[in-house]
């Protein structure tokens, strides 16, 4: 996906990035103001009457030549510089290159490079990976204690309640 194309052509002065949701264009407070899909097509605007002067030339230049974000979008990017920075996704550590380190920089594939999330030092990065991995499993302990002692209560208020229909049947069969 050539997000590194249609940020040189269409000269984005604004973070550029890969997501679920395609190429955005956007801010450090709003990362998706303008997206652009897979397949070359914006798939949410700028609209004209806002007032970001970069923002509006950007979205006009698209809807002036589809065609040529669609070829942008579809060629893949070069890079002049391939520095390896490392993250994590759950227990796994990834590599990926870069042209440039550090937010608001992204990788090769895309990826905003936040500070706490991507190094060029892998051990920074497994030992943020195992430190996350320790938040989760003491979340995880606590909420599986906490479901234990709702499930303990409820099995006590079930246990309760058919103990008074028993009785009330037991008293009163025959109404």
């Amino acid at each position: 996906m050539g997000w590194k194309r249609v940020r040189d052509h269409y000269r984005v002065q604004h973070t550029v990035q890969v997501t679920e949701e395609g190429i955005c264009i956007g801010s450090p407070y709003i990362h998706n103001i303008i997206v652009i899909s897979a397949e070359g097509k914006v798939v949410k605007r700028y609209e004209s009457g806002k007032t970001n002067e970069d923002l509006r030339r950007i979205q006009g230049e698209i809807d002036a030549d589809p065609a040529m974000l669609r070829k942008m979008v579809l060629t893949a990017d070069t890079f002049d510089k391939s520095i390896t920075v490392y993250t994590y996704d759950g227990g796994e550590v990834i590599e990926c290159k870069c042209e440039e380190l550090e937010w608001p920089n992204v990788t090769h594939g895309g990826s905003m490079m936040y500070d706490n999330t991507f190094s060029p030092d892998k051990a920074v990065v497994v030992q943020w990976a195992k430190r996350s991995a320790e938040i989760g499993v003491q979340w995880a302990k606590e909420s599986v204690e906490e479901n234990e002692k709702e499930l303990a209560e409820r099995r006590e208020r079930l246990a309760k309640n058919e103990s008074e229909l028993a009785q009330l049947k037991m008293d009163y069969p025959e109404m």
